[in-house]
């Protein structure tokens, strides 16, 4: 019995550590010097071998939205963080300018926060989508 528990209990770590791991944020710094606004619009999340979505950020508006989270979902796409993008710049009245954006793959060979590897290439991997913009 203590087997199956401490099992149960890693598995349960494992889930819960790669359900908190997705995210989607909105950051934004104000400078008054350039009276400009720098924002950061952000999405991750993990997928099952490269192409089932397993958690990641949810990135509908936040009056749409249920929980932090999106399973089984791709929301970690250009066309969602531009979005987002675009209603902050609206909401503000600003003009957007100077554009940049980061893709960023990687396939996990271990189990995170663990040592432990994993016995397939692709069984999880992690994907995340930056756009970060100038308001003025």
């Amino acid at each position: 019995m203590s087997k199956i528990w401490r099992a149960s209990a890693r598995v349960a770590a494992i889930v819960l550590a790669v359900a908190a791991a997705g995210c989607f944020s909105v950051d934004a710094a104000y400078s008054p010097a350039a009276d400009s606004e720098q924002v950061l619009v952000s999405n991750n999340g993990w997928w099952l071998f490269n192409f089932i979505p397993i958690c990641c950020g949810n990135a509908t508006p936040e009056a749409e939205r249920f929980g932090p989270w999106a399973f089984f979902r791709d929301d970690v796409t250009m066309d969602k963080v531009q979005r987002r993008f675009m209603d902050y710049a609206r909401a503000r009245g600003a003009r957007v300018q100077d554009l940049v954006y980061c893709n960023y793959d990687n396939v996990l060979f271990s189990i995170p926060f663990t040592n432990i590897p994993v016995p397939l290439p692709y069984l999880l991997c992690y994907r995340e989508i930056q756009l970060s913009g100038v308001l003025k």
